[in-house]
């Protein structure tokens, strides 16, 4: 699913926000003549429709690709929140936050939940297939902003990104060497019962796949 998201991702937003806009044109250019038959039901229903899809991605607190960024409320913030974090590590072991705008349209959060898994859940061939994707296109994205051809045209009609992220730099990537592996950490991070002062910040390494080399290192905590 991931490598089929990659292949499309200069592709999805632009035919979505594009179609929508054609379209509506479209149904107001016909809206006072009658060559569209049930010109009336047509513009009804394409409302109705982007309205009701609007309603679902709130209501269910779910992304629908493409409309990934569209739901208007985050979810109830809880006292302690874990996640788990991508992190990309040149040859000589110096790590580097994921920026996952190398791998739209995935989230930072969205990309937790895979990260979880490969923890937990994935078997050693998943997990070297999905360390792989997340590393080559680490790679790509990183050859795009180096040689200066990111950001695309097509982010100009992108949604814009509500997640708090840095994003890598040309003069940033100058302190790495070449991407090897990609490790998983959990970061747990606790906060006040009035969500205003963060008490603890925690982290711990899970999983380490260097993908050159085909290995798998399970950090143990216990």
């Amino acid at each position: 699913m991931l490598e089929l998201l990659s292949d499309f991702r200069n592709i999805i937003f632009p035919v979505f926000f594009v179609g929508f806009l054609l379209g509506t044109l479209v149904l107001l250019a016909l809206s006072d003549r009658e060559i569209l038959p049930n010109r009336e039901l047509a513009r009804k229903a394409w409302v109705g429709g982007f309205i009701l899809v609007l309603v679902a991605v709130t209501v269910l607190g779910s992304t629908l690709i493409p409309i990934v960024e569209m739901h208007k409320f985050s979810h109830p913030s809880e006292e302690q929140n874990t996640a788990y974090e991508f992190v990309v590590v040149d040859e000589d072991e110096n790590e580097l936050f994921y920026d996952y705008r190398a791998t739209p349209p995935t989230t930072d959060s969205r990309s937790s939940t895979v990260a979880w898994r490969m923890v937990d859940d994935y078997s050693d061939q998943e997990r070297m297939e999905t360390a792989a994707f997340y590393l080559s296109n680490a790679k790509e994205y990183r050859s795009d902003i180096e040689s200066g051809s990111y950001p695309p045209p097509t982010d100009l009609i992108d949604p814009p990104r509500y997640v708090d992220d840095e994003q890598w730099t040309a003069s940033t990537l100058e302190e790495y060497g070449e991407f090897e592996s990609i490790r998983i950490y959990e970061r747990t991070l606790t906060v006040n019962e009035d969500d205003t002062a963060l008490e603890s910040h925690d982290e711990k390494l899970l999983l380490t796949v260097d993908v050159d080399d085909r290995s798998i290192t399970e950090h143990d905590h216990s």
